[in-house]
């Protein structure tokens, strides 16, 4: 049997500790080679900031060798003294313990047998990180541009593993469509003033929780100008609202026109707004108030304007009837906006014939009179009704109504059309739907004569 010969030698120099590892030469038994050899296997360890690891060391035939535990060219420990300062470093047999886990202490761990002769086993500490983000422009600020710009925002973020970033507006989509877009980089390109708000990073790796900044986005554009009503009915003595919503930054400034001349504040005409609606109010309004009114509104990137009408004659007659009839009647109803009462009411309508494609040339039958009313205050519309008789059965129909006030006649209606049911036959079905009369209709309008 031989042993060879293994000597650790202390060198205490001026306060340093030196190692010496010394081996003679190989060990046999028996006439035998029986060398050392690692039982652990090489491993990763992922630990969090703070933890504590134990990193395995197990060696089978040991015998009179050395365990060392080095971290790169730097001792840890030889046999069971410890070499490094470090309190947080200590053995638990042969293995390595680590407390309260730094960044720093990522890298290899090297054990190793003697002099690293018989090999070495070598493990991995990673240092789990949770997310960290950082903005371009920064977190919280304000990133200001003009309507039909391109915009871009960063988000670059760190952390082990690797963290998963994602875009989001605060208040609704991103103008792509989308709720969220992954990838650092966020680009709006032809921005309109809907893409202003706040856009959120939002960064996550399944390590301590995920990480949120934000950008704020502020778009300037030319007033654009939106109103409620192009057309608005009044009464000589009554009073007379004309609104428009003005969207606008910088805020524009408003200005009112009545036939192209501007108007200034009056006791009788009042300009006010409230928030986004800027209004123009006429009290005992005269006939010489009507006419064509328009709001126009500037900033330093541009300008809009929108025109509303004020007049005293009725709007154009709604019809509301449904589509079929009776073979023989038709019970025509219809609403008229008018602040004023209806004095006299113009009905036309004829029969057409459906036999072939653009034959139109029916009798317009012309009708005046002078129906019952129903007036709603709130909104200023007149129900009215009448029933056209002596209708021909399984027929198209169309007609044209026209209403009057003592201001003068409505501008025409939109052409309505019905078909009268055939005798004996239900014409509606049980869903309410209409069923086809079985013939394909091409309809060219012509306005009478008696419109003219």
């Amino acid at each position: 049997m031989r042993v060879s010969n293994f000597f650790l030698i202390l060198l205490v120099n001026l306060g340093e500790i030196c190692v010496a590892i010394l081996n003679s030469g190989p060990s046999y038994r028996n006439g035998g080679d029986i060398l050392p050899r690692f039982a652990s296997q090489p491993n990763t360890f992922s630990a969090v900031i703070g933890d504590t690891i134990v990193l395995p060391c197990e060696v089978q035939n040991l015998g009179s060798f050395v365990i060392v535990w080095k971290r790169g060219i730097t001792l840890l420990t030889a046999g069971q003294q410890k070499i490094t300062a470090d309190p947080r470093i200590s053995l638990v047999g042969y293995n390595l313990e680590v407390r309260d886990i730094r960044y720093s202490d990522q890298g290899d761990y090297t054990c190793q047998i003697g002099d690293g002769s018989h090999g070495d086993l070598i493990h991995t500490v990673e240092i789990l990180m949770p997310p960290s983000i950082q903005i371009f422009p920064n977190n919280g600020d304000v990133l200001t541009t003009r309507k039909g710009a391109t915009v871009s925002f960063e988000c670059r973020a760190s952390g082990n593993p690797t963290p998963v970033v994602q875009w989001s507006k605060k208040e609704g989509l991103l103008p792509s469509g989308l709720q969220v877009q992954t990838g650092y980089l966020l680009s709006l390109t032809n921005v309109q003033r809907e893409d202003a708000g706040a856009y959120q990073c939002t960064a996550s790796n399944g390590i301590g929780q995920a990480v949120t900044g934000e950008i704020k986005l502020h778009v300037l554009f030319p007033p654009e100008i939106t109103v409620a009503k192009s057309w608005v009915n009044s009464g000589e003595g009554l009073e007379a609202r004309l609104d428009c919503v003005v969207q606008a930054d910088p805020p524009g400034e408003v200005s009112w026109y009545q036939n192209s001349f501007p108007l200034q504040q009056t006791d009788r005409r009042i300009m006010s707004s409230k928030g986004k609606i800027y209004t123009l109010t006429i009290k005992n309004v005269q006939f010489s108030d009507f006419g064509n009114y328009s709001c126009t509104v500037h900033n330093s990137i541009g300008k809009d304007r929108k025109y509303i009408e004020l007049t005293g004659k009725p709007g154009p007659a709604r019809i509301i009837s449904p589509a079929y009839s009776n073979p023989d009647y038709y019970d025509l109803r219809w609403v008229v906006q008018s602040v004023l009462p209806i004095i006299e009411v113009k009905i036309l309508y004829r029969r057409i014939n459906a036999t072939t494609f653009y034959d139109h040339k029916g009798q317009w039958h012309d009708l005046v009179i002078k129906p019952e009313q129903k007036y709603d205050a709130k909104t200023s519309e007149r129900l009215q009704s009448f029933r056209i008789t002596n209708l021909v059965p399984d027929s198209l129909y169309e007609c044209l109504i026209l209403t009057k006030n003592q201001h003068g006649y409505s501008d025409v209606s939109d052409v309505h059309q019905w078909f009268s049911s055939d005798k004996g036959r239900p014409f509606v079905g049980s869903t309410g739907q209409i069923h086809c009369l079985g013939i394909a209709v091409m309809i060219l309008l012509q306005i009478p004569n008696v419109l003219l």
